[in-house]
């Protein structure tokens, strides 16, 4: 899912621009569940737009129930349920097929907190099929602050699969130009997000190693034909976190500043839907986290090759 990056002169898009930014907020918990959002004025003149726009905007996060307008009295970020259910943490081996899933009523279902949960196990594993790793790169940065300012155990070993999408030499669905064409400018703008954020990944991780923090890192990448249309994160084995990429009409500026018509997947901040193995459900519940896991090792053991960075 690759970003927006400044303010498109489009107008045609500026509503979707300010959705992403308004999303990212929520998703790094800038704004927390329950905040109230600054007014629309206050937005408008904040993001140099037009209530109009703004409007738009809301509506966006309203239907993805990221945020509940209250009348008279502004937005707010939605709040967990009352009636979301805990799941108890499992306690045997995944490999062992004794874990069945559940779904998690968390709307909206934000990636830190469940990082968080994954840090504080001694042995950490991230297997991570994305377009960029934009918002996992900035969590785990997050997460890398916390163990060196002694705020969590620092866990024994961490390793990191990335599976991402070859921008070199393959024609991808996403993003390329409305007409439909090939576009390598396009691909190469996407390649350098990409790069980017596995930088700020890797050296993040790499640092604990550095400091003598955690024993064991290992960060491998691997390049797939095809770009994802579903972003995937399953932490420790246990949990998987599923997004769904949404194909929209948007702007792409290129490095010489050439904007151009591009159909592309925005935003970090999508929502997720969360499955956790639980050694209390039914077996006929059992296949999302399994299915997941198998999914994600065929592909990088077949058709994944390895990233040159």
């Amino acid at each position: 899912m690759t970003s927006h990056g400044s303010v498109p002169r489009d107008a045609k898009f500026q509503y979707r621009w300010v959705a992403d930014e308004l999303r990212k907020e929520i998703n790094s918990e800038a704004y927390g569940p329950g905040e109230r959002l600054a007014t629309q004025e206050e937005l408008a003149s904040r993001f140099g737009v037009s209530r109009a726009t703004v409007s738009q905007a809301l509506a966006i996060l309203r239907k993805e129930e990221l945020i509940v307008t209250r009348q008279g009295s502004g937005s707010y970020v939605a709040s967990e349920p009352d009636e979301t259910r805990q799941v108890p943490a499992p306690t045997g081996s995944p490999e062992g097929g004794v874990w069945a899933v559940v779904s998690e009523r968390v709307p909206p279902v934000l990636l830190r907190p469940y990082l968080v949960e994954a840090f504080e196990a001694n042995v950490v594993k991230l297997d991570v099929f994305s377009m960029t790793t934009e918002s996992l790169a900035a969590r785990v940065v997050d997460q890398k602050d916390r163990i060196v300012a002694g705020e969590v155990s620092p866990p024994r070993s961490i390793t990191a699969r990335l599976l991402l999408p070859n921008t070199e030499s393959t024609a991808l669905a996403i993003p390329r130009q409305v007409s439909g064409e090939d576009d390598p400018r396009v691909r190469a703008r996407l390649g350098g997000i990409l790069h980017s954020h596995v930088t700020m990944l890797r050296s993040a991780l790499f640092e604990l190693r550095r400091l003598k923090l955690v024993e064991e890192v290992d960060v491998q990448v691997r390049l797939v034909p095809f770009a994802p249309q579903m972003k995937l994160y399953i932490l420790n084995n246990r949990v998987v976190l599923q997004g769904f990429y949404i194909p929209e009409e948007g702007t792409a500026t290129l490095p010489d500043g050439e904007e151009i018509a591009t159909y592309d997947a925005y935003g970090t901040g999508a929502t997720l839907y969360p499955f956790r193995a639980s050694a209390d459900s039914t077996p006929e519940q059992a296949g999302v986290v399994r299915a997941a896991r198998k999914f994600f090792n065929a592909t990088w053991e077949n058709l994944a090759t390895r990233a040159a960075f």
